[in-house]
């Protein structure tokens, strides 16, 4: 029975994780209650951080980790005239040993409270100031590695020796989600680190900027990699090291995500990705800075790419607009498209209606629709209605610069849209009647509840009096502007 208690209690528990006072309280119950909940109450608590100071329930968790630190550490840092806080919270020794129950090295909660001690001890004083932030963080990290047991996900951005502290390999060895700021992590500790990390399923790499040896090395020693994104610092140089171990890593890659210059890579690796389910291209720079030569190697790949498992796939500039070729060889299988044309760079006037077109006649089975249309596409977007028969979300932006009435597209949808249709954004230069928002909404009425989304700019109050009528009426489920 005792058992079956526990049971019910943890089932609880773990219910009441998101709500840190109500776990809490029940800590407070008896002690019985307490040893089932603490466990619970550590896993995640470092969420709740905002990083401040003066806040009572943060200051009492910063003195519980600095009552945690070992002998020998509070020793080294009051040799070094790094003053740790009066703890009056703690007369007798903890109950427990708290951060071996956590699933979390938070780097955020470390250098919030690293910042707020040191801060409140040395004023101004840069240099005294980023030595003792050093051995500080140093200590603090060494009690989680050293406590923490198997954790799963980690955001890398320190620049301490992390692989060399005690603990790191039980640590570290299980992470399936890693993310790297290249800002902090050296060449030098990612050989260290691929040592113990090998089974990374999600990484993600930020401020990449050269073919960095380590990182190559620690990408190749991933032995079940599903997910990689890599955002770039710069597009001066192109890294054909990291597009050649991206190759190697082909067969396992489920997702791949680059931003912001696409260019950054050679696209020789495209090809290989046979079974990428997840696809993010975002070229956020203007055409004029970029390498025509580097983006006309990416059109050509892309024209011969093929992802025949893609369910997702989100673009911005992309390179000679081939978002068509990659709808077209999907197998029918894409659940979400995220489309942004640069119109600048698209020498085809006629591409959003072939865009159309394409997304009409093979995405079948597709969800959500992100896309920019023209007035002169209202067709193209009654077929995707009628041929896309499970679409969930619909977000159109429109090129309208002659501010023309919109009102036709609203009576398209509303006519030839499926009944999973619940969710509609109409982003920029979208202009709507009153009229003709009164007969949307009235024919809208007996489906399933809306939720509407709509630029702000063009809002009368008259519109708004519309909205908050269908809303009380039941007709739109959520409203909101931007």
């Amino acid at each position: 029975m005792s058992c079956l208690i526990a049971d019910c209690l943890i089932i609880i528990f773990n219910d009441l994780r998101g709500k840190a006072s109500s776990l809490y309280s029940c800590i407070l119950v008896n002690s019985y209650w307490c040893r089932i909940a603490m466990p619970i109450l550590w896993k995640v608590p470092f969420e709740f951080d905002i990083g401040n100071w003066d806040s009572l329930s943060n200051r009492k968790l910063y003195n519980l980790i600095f009552y945690l630190l070992p002998t020998f550490s509070k020793k080294l840092l009051l040799d070094n005239n790094i003053e740790l806080p009066t703890i009056q919270e703690f007369s007798n020794q903890p109950l427990f040993n708290y951060i071996s129950f956590s699933s979390q090295v938070p780097p955020n909660f470390i250098n919030n409270m690293i910042n707020n001690l040191i801060k409140k001890e040395d004023g101004f004083n840069k240099y005294k100031e980023t030595g003792k932030k050093y051995l500080l963080e140093q200590e603090i990290y060494k009690l989680f590695i050293n406590n923490c047991k198997d954790i799963k996900c980690f955001n890398w951005q320190t620049t301490q020796p992390l692989s060399q502290f005690h603990g790191a390999p039980t640590c570290f060895s299980q992470l399936h989600s890693l993310i790297i700021d290249l800002n902090f992590v050296t060449s030098r500790e990612l050989f260290a680190m691929s040592q113990i990390c090998q089974n990374i399923e999600e990484l993600s790499i930020f401020e990449c900027y050269d073919d960095i040896p380590g990182l190559i090395w620690f990408i190749d020693t991933q032995k079940i990699l599903r997910s990689l994104y890599l955002h770039f610092k710069s597009f001066k140089k192109q890294c054909l090291g990291l597009s050649e171990v991206i190759e190697r890593k082909a067969s396992t890659l489920r997702k791949f995500s680059i931003e912001p210059w696409i260019i950054s890579l050679s696209p020789k690796f495209l090809p290989s990705l046979i079974n990428l389910q997840h696809l993010e291209l975002k070229n956020y720079s203007a055409s004029d800075v970029m390498d025509i030569f580097r983006e006309s190697e990416w059109g050509e790949s892309l024209s011969l790419a093929s992802f025949p498992n893609l369910q997702y796939l989100e673009t911005v500039f992309l390179p000679f607009s081939k978002e068509c070729d990659l709808i077209e060889k999907s197998n029918g299988n894409i659940l979400d498209i995220d489309i942004y044309i640069c119109r600048m760079c698209n020498q085809d006037p006629n591409y959003t209606k072939k865009l159309i077109k394409a997304i009409s006649t093979n995405c079948p089975n597709i969800e959500r629709l992100i896309i920019e249309v023209e007035l002169e596409d209202l067709h193209g977007i009654k077929e995707i209605l009628i041929n896309c028969s499970r679409l969930i979300k619909l977000n159109l932006s429109i090129n309208n610069e002659d501010e023309l009435e919109c009102d036709e597209i609203l009576k398209i949808i509303v006519k030839f849209s499926p009944e999973t249709l619940h969710e509609i954004i109409f982003c920029a230069n979208f202009i709507f009647t009153l009229d003709g928002l009164i007969d949307f909404f009235e024919n809208w009425k007996g489906r399933k509840p809306l939720i509407f989304t709509y630029e702000e700019k063009y809002f009368t109050d008259d519109f708004r009096m519309i909205i908050k009528k269908y809303f009380d009426e039941g007709v739109i489920k959520k409203q909101s502007f931007f």
